[in-house]
């Protein structure tokens, strides 16, 4: 806080300050009240001429004599660079003063800067100052993540009580993520009682706000009655939910109940997708099911199976086996299990080499869209001759005309 004392009048204790090219005379010591009003008066007409470097000077004094609003103008400038340079901390330090004489509108940007601080910091010890800063703002998100710290014991020494009271505070505000994390906190019995109907409450509101993680426990609360009665269209409805917008793990939720035939996919590519996810999830019935769908030659099943025997996922690895569900996947127009096709036969893997096989199974399968199958298609055809390549696209052209025939 930097005041520029340009001289002083001899015998008489008068301090004359130049600011902005006009000359101020006062008393030295405090400034009065009325010379803090007409200063403040000064720097708001400054202020709407646009002569920011201006204000700055003329902020200065009645900030540094307490008045809440130039402390509040004054940081603001330096946080947003109006006439002055931007620097984070001197605005830090005006905003705090401003705070901390009840001006109300320096709360929110002395929490973005802690929140910046937090974010910035090197190691998740580092910013628990900077988010305590912020949660005794009253910033739900710094609640929200503090209260997490205190109630698993990250990056603080565990404190459930107090991680407790950060995520109620936070999560009646209404903010979802301590929804959910209060959510599991009565669910396992965490720094409080167990009480499964706390939990599928406070569960259902961060659901119900978007938070995705949360809807795909509030199925299975739905699915399994904990909390709640029972309601398996419920349950069902918030896996799609949960699916759709991407949760992890809810498409193996999904795959349970279509082996139990409980739900029905939206088409059998999705089923056998969310099957293989419960395969992956460790449901021994999963393979079964997609076994029996690959024996009727739907595609998707073959193409998953050729995938699990091909990385040894769920099953042993077994090239072979992987080999002969791949060509079944690709003759039955999985893009994927084409791609797949394309790169042993321009490798010789398991097959005779052949550029002009492989360059069939990888047109047809950039024509589906799928991804990084036109530049295998471009790599294969330079070791093609041009009568090679046309033989290998009206292969293609066969395939595809077959193909919409049988459909």
């Amino acid at each position: 806080m930097k005041r520029e004392l340009l001289g002083a009048a001899a015998g008489i204790g008068l301090i004359v300050l130049v600011i902005g090219g006009v000359a101020v005379f006062r008393t030295s010591g405090a400034p009065s009240s009325d010379q803090v009003a007409a200063q403040m008066q000064e720097a708001e007409a400054a202020y709407a001429r646009g002569e920011y470097g201006r204000v700055a000077g003329l902020l200065e004094e009645p900030a540094e004599a307490g008045n809440p609003l130039a402390q509040f103008r004054l940081g603001m400038m330096y946080r947003q660079g109006f006439g002055v340079a931007v620097d984070r901390d001197e605005a830090l330090a005006w905003l705090e003063m401003a705070a901390g004489n009840a001006h109300e509108d320096a709360i929110e940007p002395l929490i973005e800067i802690y929140l910046e601080k937090a974010g910035e910091a090197e190691t998740l010890e580092d910013g628990v100052e900077w988010f305590d800063r912020a949660a005794q703002r009253g910033s739900t998100d710094a609640q929200a993540v503090l209260g997490s710290y205190y109630l698993t014991g990250t990056a603080v020494e565990r404190d459930t009580r107090r991680g407790i009271a950060l995520l109620e505070e936070a999560a009646e505000a209404g903010d979802p993520r301590a929804q959910t994390n209060l959510g599991y906190a009565y669910m396992q019995g965490l720094g409080v009682a167990r009480d499964p109907a706390q939990a599928f409450a406070w569960y259902h509101q961060a659901a119900d706000a978007g938070l995705v993680r949360a809807q795909p426990v509030l199925g299975m609360m739905y699915q399994t009655g904990q909390g709640t009665e029972a309601d398996l269209n419920e349950a069902i409805r918030w896996y799609l939910n949960a699916y759709d917008a991407g949760a992890p793990g809810a498409g193996a939720l999904l795959g349970n109940l279509v082996i139990s035939g409980d739900v029905s996919a939206r088409d059998a590519a999705e089923a056998a997708s969310w099957v293989s996810a419960s395969a992956v999830a460790g449901n021994p019935q999963a393979l079964t099911w997609l076994e029996t769908e690959a024996r009727s030659g739907q595609a998707q099943a073959l193409a998953a199976l050729g995938r699990f025997y091909d990385e040894g996922e769920v099953v042993p690895q077994n090239a072979a086996r992987a080999l002969d569900y791949y060509q079944q996947a690709a003759e039955a127009g999985v893009p994927f299990a084409q791609l797949e096709m394309a790169g042993r036969y321009a490798a010789g893997q398991g097959v005779e080499q052949d550029y002009v096989q492989a360059h069939v199974w990888a047109n047809l399968a950039a024509a589906a869209g799928q991804e990084g199958a036109a530049a295998e298609r471009n790599v294969i055809a330079q070791f093609l001759s041009p009568e090679e390549l046309a033989e290998a696209q009206s292969r293609a052209t066969r395939w595809r005309e077959e193909q919409a025939q049988n459909d």
